[in-house]
């Protein structure tokens, strides 16, 4: 069914441009949908989030299917979002579920919207965006150290005044690290030569200094699990002093649309016990904020580059992994551009 308020995009640049789907999106933090609906713009759609009694999330475009007023800007009322306008109350499956002033009409039960696979996991809220909107989604998946229990952390978030290519190619350029960071606490050490290595894994790629590791952002590598979207981790070496060591940095931009992108950030480190919670009051109280200057570093830098600029670049040796996230996510959204096309063809007969 197609969004009432949403084109599938028409090419695979748009596609690139937009964010490539059929995959899972973390959209917000699990604190920030509460008792009243919530509207959002990810992947240039609009959608309304909200909890019903028991605290399930529901996920649908943000839309009355009535006149088309901000679903987002009505309450929550029997478990169903109601519309601020006429109090029509739609439902978690995009169904007509009351319409106060005919409450016998036969659109009740109708599906009239667009809705969304939902989950919740790891203090964050994930959404699916799909091709086809009745298709199984997979499983979400993270990388192993969510869950083994062993590692601790937070997840934060930045927005960036960019579209999300230049921040995902930002987290596979380690190289970068020692010239815009070079001021920072933990990344004004080794050296600055981009003598890179890369190796295809199981599930990505990984690039890493030749002649470096541990001192600075030396080694990032992709993950890419069916359905999860791309994950970059990278370990960011923190001095003891500084807040206890190594940091395993988890990030994951989410389109917003294409000039905005908010990156959440998993902050984690493999410590249990009395450890942990010693190790995470210094986190918070020493370092997350020196992290955070790191992050805005990368705001400024790349929401400057103007649009054109790719047409313009020229790769180098360090682009490695530049070249290579490119082309992993430029194959993702030519496969879905043929689905795309070969649905429409078969609409159109």
């Amino acid at each position: 069914m197609k969004d009432l308020n949403f084109e599938q995009p028409s090419s695979v640049e748009e596609i690139l441009e937009t964010g490539v789907l059929d995959n899972w999106y973390l959209v917000a933090r699990d604190t920030e949908v509460g008792s009243k609906p919530v509207g959002l713009t990810r992947l240039s759609r609009d959608i309304v989030l909200w909890r019903d009694g028991d605290g399930s999330l529901n996920c649908v475009e943000d839309f009355c299917p009535h006149r088309g007023a901000k679903l987002s800007l009505g309450k929550v009322c029997n478990g169903n979002v109601a519309c601020a306008y006429h109090g029509v109350q739609v439902n978690g499956a995009g169904e007509f579920a009351a319409i106060p002033t005919e409450p016998n009409s036969p659109y009740i039960g109708r599906k009239v919207i667009r809705r969304y696979p939902v989950q919740e996991h790891h203090g964050a809220i994930w959404v699916y965006f799909a091709v086809d909107e009745l298709a199984e989604p997979p499983k979400l998946r993270f990388p192993d150290e969510f869950y083994t229990g062993e590692w601790s952390g937070f997840v934060g978030i930045c927005r960036f005044e960019c579209n999300y290519q230049l921040v995902r190619d930002n987290q596979v350029d380690p190289i970068h690290g020692s010239f815009l960071h070079a001021g920072t606490h933990a990344l004004s050490w080794g050296r600055v030569d981009g003598d890179l290595d890369f190796e295809r894994t199981e599930h990505g790629f990984v690039v890493w200094r030749k002649y470096q590791q541990g001192v600075n952002l030396d080694r990032t590598e992709i993950f890419r699990y069916t359905g999860s979207g791309f994950w970059a981790v990278t370990d960011l070496p923190y001095k003891d002093h500084e807040g206890g060591g190594t940091v395993r940095l988890f990030r994951y931009p989410t389109p917003i649309d294409r000039d905005h992108t908010l990156v959440y950030n998993y902050r984690l480190q493999k410590r249990t016990g009395w450890k942990r919670d010693i190790w995470r009051f210094m986190y918070k109280n020493r370092a997350a904020a020196r992290g955070d200057v790191v992050l805005e570093q990368d705001r400024v830098a790349l929401s400057a580059i103007p649009e054109n600029a790719r047409d313009r670049e020229t790769l180098l040796q360090l682009d490695i992994g530049v070249s290579h996230i490119r082309r992993m996510y430029r194959d993702e959204a030519e496969r879905q551009f043929q689905t795309m096309t070969a649905d429409r063809s078969i609409a159109a007969e």
